[in-house]
């Protein structure tokens, strides 16, 4: 897998789809081992519920509609969690085996292969920060008995954990006490969960799956983020890692330490310019400044965040058609690899938590078909141009003056070469932007890839001319028969 040229799908498992095993596990009460509750496929999942409302999605079902995600152009699946736990969301790890809810280790063994069958890769969501507090570690309920670090002073997981005063005065994740935080100095359990032979990391990677999101990748720190990756890497060298990281990437993108981050920076970037939070000229020097200061190759294997099961949905992000395209085409155009949250192609709703987890609409007289084949085009054009897979960066002297925000992708080939300009204006906007490459193809045709408006090429400079809230892709064509400027450039 070239792991710059991925397009990502996130599917939040318990709101995907049931499989064909759904009444037999209902039948059997697995959704009600904790008190849960099943909902209707076209409920609306409910905050009061606190995660214990059930809707069914599973394994089976993903693997039934691999077809449909690998038609979006689709080649990542990144799954949340399928562990283990209590709640739907499964942030709370009770063990790190498959979930009885969502099938077993032989129905994910099943799921990879067809994945791969398909051309793609599989992530699991590795939650390593923390586990449940129910679980068989820490066990505050003894649903394992009386053992667990809550209940036995001196159990054998009692060091697995932070206790100020010991049982009730532990360290957890943002204070949810259902969350309790891992001590990850301790050495018996980072080898049960990353060095050891059969630790959780490993034998995940042994079964098949092509790499790990890692949860909460911050608090994680630096040496265990790095111990993650070489873990992973001793199994399968081609692994990717990817780290959820909420803040500015930089940091986290240094020493070798991650493959990628999920960038959440790129998205505030793009979706406060596009809301007018910030201006054309701040959203420029944001997104130029993270090629400058991190690089282009660790950006190009990172994933452009716009929304997950964390934020609202990209319909309550951005109020216009128009302005969710120019998100789209900023996450396929900018260095990385556009992620999608599953339904966000169709146009489905939803905005906090849980609103944003919820069931995937399948009926197709729901979707939003224009922008369902807008997306698809975007992400052929993402993983077809090797520009946009592979390619440099060129910031552009941009006045911002007009509210038009830009920039160039380039490779070794003059004619690879893709610019990106957006009017984040009300009105139709024209600037003249002089480009400083030394292989710019004058005397050539404009071709728009994607979007609308018009790019004229001069002898050094472009004139573009964009309609109101709009952006456009563009490739420069040579206009001469039996002549090509740069011939002896070409490989």
């Amino acid at each position: 897998m070239d792991w710059k040229k991925q397009v990502v799908y996130q599917i939040f498992v318990d709101r995907f789809k049931r499989g064909p095993h759904f009444s037999q596990r209902v039948a059997e009460g697995v959704y009600h081992k904790d008190g849960g509750v099943i909902k209707e496929w076209n409920e609306i999942p409910s905050k009061a519920a606190k995660g214990m409302e059930f809707f069914g999605g599973d394994l089976e079902g993903i693997t039934e509609e691999l077809n449909y995600v690998r038609s979006l152009g689709v080649n990542v699946l990144y799954l949340t969690p399928i562990f283990l736990a209590s709640t739907n969301h499964k942030y709370d790890t009770h063990d790190f085996v498959v979930d009885p809810q969502f099938g077993n280790e032989e129905v994910l063994k099943k799921l990879i292969r067809e994945v791969h069958k398909r051309g793609m890769a599989v992530l699991l969501d590795g939650v390593f920060n923390h586990v449940g507090a129910d679980g068989k570690w820490f066990n505050r309920a003894k649903k394992y008995g009386n053992d667990g670090a809550y209940n036995a002073e001196k159990s054998e997981y009692r060091d697995f954990f932070f206790f100020e005063k010991w049982p009730k005065k532990y360290r957890c994740w943002y204070d949810t006490k259902l969350l309790p935080e891992l001590n990850l100095e301790n050495e018996k359990l980072r080898e049960l969960l990353f060095t050891g032979e059969n630790a959780v990391v490993k034998r995940y990677l042994k079964l098949g799956i092509d790499g790990w999101r890692l949860d909460c990748a911050h608090d994680l720190g630096h040496e265990i983020n790095k111990l993650i990756k070489k873990s992973a890497k001793d199994v399968n060298p081609n692994s990717y890692i990817v780290g959820e990281i909420s803040t500015y990437p930089e940091a986290w993108l240094k020493d070798d330490e991650l493959d990628g981050v999920m960038n959440y920076y790129f998205a505030n970037v793009v979706l406060g310019g596009l809301n007018g939070l910030y201006t054309p000229l701040v959203m420029k020097s944001e997104l130029d400044r993270m090629v400058k200061k991190i690089g282009i190759d660790k950006l190009s294997t990172s994933w452009n965040m716009l929304s997950s099961h964390d934020t609202p949905r990209m319909k309550r992000l951005l109020k216009d058609e128009k302005s969710r395209k120019m998100a789209v085409a900023f996450q396929i155009a900018y260095p990385g690899n556009p992620f999608l949250y599953y339904g966000e192609e169709n146009g489905m709703d939803g905005g906090e938590d849980p609103d944003n987890r919820r069931p995937m609409v399948w009926e197709e007289e729901k979707w939003d078909k224009g922008f369902r084949k807008f997306i698809m085009k975007a992400m052929k054009l993402k993983t077809s141009e090797p520009a946009l897979v592979s390619g440099n960066y060129l910031a552009l002297p941009i006045s911002n003056s007009h509210g038009i925000v830009g920039f160039a992708r380039y490779t070794d080939n003059p004619e690879d070469t893709l610019y990106f300009f957006a009017n984040l204006s009300f009105k139709e906007e024209k600037e003249e932007i002089p480009i400083p490459l030394s292989y710019f193809l004058s005397h050539a045709s404009s071709s728009t890839l994607l979007g609308e408006g018009e790019v004229q090429a001069k002898i050094s400079s472009l004139e573009v001319t964009l309609p109101a809230r709009s952006f456009i892709i563009s490739k420069l064509v040579p206009e001469f028969e039996n002549y090509r400027m740069y011939k002896y450039l070409r490989k």
